[in-house]
């Protein structure tokens, strides 16, 4: 691991995220992704939610993602569907598979949500869906577009904490690149509640 990524994290997990509602952390053998999530009810009436967080992987992608959702329907720890929608700032450098001396940066503003379906068992069981993206008016830098998407399967392993498996994948159309993948994949997770 570099000391650039050392440090990267280092910063994070030292950062005022100890006052975060929750830490996901998920991974898979090319890539880790660590987010914080904090009630944003001191700052916004309702059930609202800021995030932020940070994604590397083994080919020196890196992501970064700030947002807030609005949360409707029902509690997202009970059976029933509940949806969030918002906006998020991103930020991504990629370096193309087979273009060596090529790096493209993107940034944007994706809108998008998140849609929980809670199943009616003993233990919570939960399918969750996500997708944002972002048109060429709102994107910068070498971007002309941005998605993202990843759903997934998460149960409970105790009241504060949550394990998942799914799948991720995030991408910008650059201009003159076509599409570019920053990352995709299976991944495994945990969600821990403070």
């Amino acid at each position: 691991m570099s000391l650039s990524r050392i440090l990267a994290v280092s910063m994070l997990c030292a950062s005022p995220a100890v006052l975060a509602d929750s830490l996901d952390v998920n991974l898979n053998n090319n890539a880790a992704q660590f987010q914080f999530n904090m009630s944003a009810s001191d700052f916004i009436e309702g059930n609202s939610e800021l995030h932020g967080g940070v994604l590397y992987n083994d080919t020196n992608n890196n992501f970064i993602d700030a947002g807030l959702l609005v949360k409707g329907g029902e509690d997202s720890d009970s059976a029933g569907v509940s949806l969030a929608v918002g906006a998020k700032g991103v930020l991504g450098v990629i370096h193309p598979a087979g273009l060596p001396n090529t790096t493209y940066t993107g940034s944007a503003i994706g809108v998008g949500g998140v849609l929980t379906l809670g199943l009616p068992t003993p233990t919570r069981v939960a399918l969750v869906g996500e997708y944002f993206a972002s048109p060429k008016i709102m994107s910068f830098a070498d971007a002309e577009r941005f998605n993202q998407f990843g759903a997934r399967v998460e149960i409970e392993a105790s009241p504060q904490a949550s394990v998942y498996i799914g799948y991720r994948e995030i991408g910008f159309g650059v201009k003159n690149g076509g599409s570019q993948t920053l990352d995709k994949g299976t991944i495994v997770g945990v969600v821990m509640s403070f």
